[in-house]
């Protein structure tokens, strides 16, 4: 069976793929009632692990340790990072894997899914435009240790793409040709991408966003304000489980905001004792908002105007808004400020992304996906004769990715070495600055050492080993090759093309 798998900061979407048709999934809440989502949160106690509404019903059991959000702390993560949970260290590959292994069984059991077989899931997943190869790398890995089949990761707003397109294309299925913005705020992250659609062909043209910044950013203003006006200490003074079951009351508090809505009530009272209910208004908490609309603001233009076609704001079709945080008033009222009524919610702005990857997943959909580099990737290379290193983009920022069954995409360098030892150190950024240099969120890639002395060709010790100049008389030639596949996945391969040796290298962040 395949399922698009949409594993998000506060929800985890899936829809099924079912002859045509692309099912929300719905999970049993242990209450006698099913919901369209699967809640992103893991309990903890010993070697135990519990997930989803399962781990949901522990909330105010001391026994147990909550992590909520944790698709958060992905965003630095590589395959060793750990996380200490109750003293215990973790490998937060582990515990991603151990949610989506409760996921894969809730599936199964406690789930509207009409299967019991113990068929393979096969699955199409997503991360943010924005993520790092690491976070790409751990999420990918995480989903095969549990079980699952992975077909491939796509970005998330080009699934809200696929949706949008699946929902509002042509009936008479003519190839018209539109640009659409996909704006994508969900609890944890924001992403803004620019995508062509022709047909059933989608093509990115541009990706932006603010790695950091969704929903929980908005609960937290809300909490930080009620204590405010009860005047209390902040969010930083309570008990970290109250704190949490405090921000968990204030999101359902903002998801229950409409147009017409004029204040809010937060109960503090059920965590801090004779704190009561506060009341606060709806404008003073879109002030204290605000801000925040305004960074999504700055990256969708940025998106535009590094659109690879000179698109300009005038030739979309619209601003399509996704993600559950997408929803608030606030944030349509700031988007039409600026556009008009090019905005446009998705009328499932919580399960776009999963229905997207649905249908990306139907091979019988007809839709085929064209990514691009979200970020600069590179390798630091010494300049004037070693006197200061400068940053060598291999891939830049927005290059197309090869579409899946298609070849890599290529890169060569030769030069010919000074040094014994090749001492590789790679790196990702989001942006370059005047300079060339690197600059924005920056995460470092594997080290890789070389032998460019033929005498070293077999040694395993070189990062340990001290690096000298070769001799006039050895005169090497080397050879960078750097592939990259439809998944982002990187190897370069490095060869010695005077004495024919070489290694391959897969690169991870």
């Amino acid at each position: 069976m395949r399922l698009g798998i949409d594993f998000g900061t506060t929800r985890t979407v899936v829809c099924a793929v079912d002859h045509g048709a692309y099912p929300v999934i719905g999970f049993d809440t242990g209450a006698g009632e099913h919901r369209p989502w699967y809640p992103s949160l893991l309990a903890l106690s010993g070697d135990r692990v519990l997930a989803g509404w399962r781990a949901e019903a522990l909330r105010s059991d001391p026994k147990w340790t909550l992590l909520h959000s944790f698709k958060r702390w992905l965003a630095d993560a590589g395959p060793e990072s750990t996380l200490e949970v109750a003293g215990e260290e973790w490998r937060r590959i582990e515990l991603l894997a151990r949610f989506l292994r409760c996921l894969r069984e809730d599936l199964r059991e406690r789930s509207s899914l009409e299967t019991r077989s113990r068929k393979t899931f096969d699955v199409l997943v997503a991360v943010p435009a924005n993520a790092a190869s690491g976070q790409r790398f751990v999420t990918l890995e995480a989903f095969r240790q549990a079980g699952f089949r992975v077909l491939g990761l796509i970005n998330e707003p080009s699934a809200a793409g696929i949706e949008y397109a699946h929902r509002f294309g042509t009936r008479s299925g003519a190839r018209r040709k539109e640009k659409l913005l996909v704006y994508d705020l969900g609890g944890g992250t924001f992403d803004a991408s620019v995508v062509r659609i022709t047909g059933r062909h989608h093509e990115i043209l541009a990706n932006d966003g603010v790695p950091r910044l969704g929903g929980d950013d908005f609960d937290a203003e809300l909490l930080a304000l009620a204590l405010e006006t009860a005047d209390l200490p902040g969010p930083g003074a309570l008990p970290e489980g109250a704190r949490d079951r405090l921000l968990e009351h204030c999101r359902r508090v903002k998801e229950g905001i409409h147009a017409n809505t004029q204040k809010l009530v937060v109960d503090l009272g059920s965590e801090i004792p004779g704190a009561g209910r506060v009341t606060v208004a709806v404008r003073d908490f879109d002030a204290r908002c605000a801000p925040l609309v305004e960074r999504t603001l700055f990256a969708v233009e940025s998106a535009i105007a590094r659109c690879s076609d000179g698109a300009r704001a005038e030739d979309l079709a619209g601003i399509y808004r996704v993600g559950g945080a997408s929803e608030l008033p606030l944030v349509g009222r700031m988007l039409r400020r600026h556009w008009g009524n090019k905005v446009r919610l998705s009328p499932e702005a919580r399960s776009a992304t999963a229905l997207g990857l649905a249908l990306a997943a139907d091979a019988s959909s007809g839709v085929t996906l064209r990514e691009r580099f979200t970020r600069y990737f590179g390798v630091w290379r010494e300049a004037e004769e070693g006197r200061r290193v400068a940053f060598d983009a291999i891939f830049p920022k927005d290059a197309p990715l090869p579409a899946p069954g298609e070849e890599p995409l290529v890169f060569r360098r030769r030069y010919r070495p000074i040094h014994t030892i090749g001492h590789f150190r790679y790196l990702e950024c989001t942006e370059i600055d005047e300079h060339g240099q690197p600059a924005g969120s920056l995460t470092p890639w594997s080290e890789i050492y070389f032998p460019f002395h033929p005498a070293l060709r077999d040694a395993d010790d070189l990062d340990r080993r001290p690096i000298g100049l070769l001799p006039r008389d050895h005169d090497q030639q080397i050879e960078e090759q750097y592939t990259c596949d439809a998944q982002g996945v990187m190897e370069v391969t490095l060869k010695n093309r005077t004495h024919g040796y070489k290694r391959t290298y897969r690169l991870r962040g």
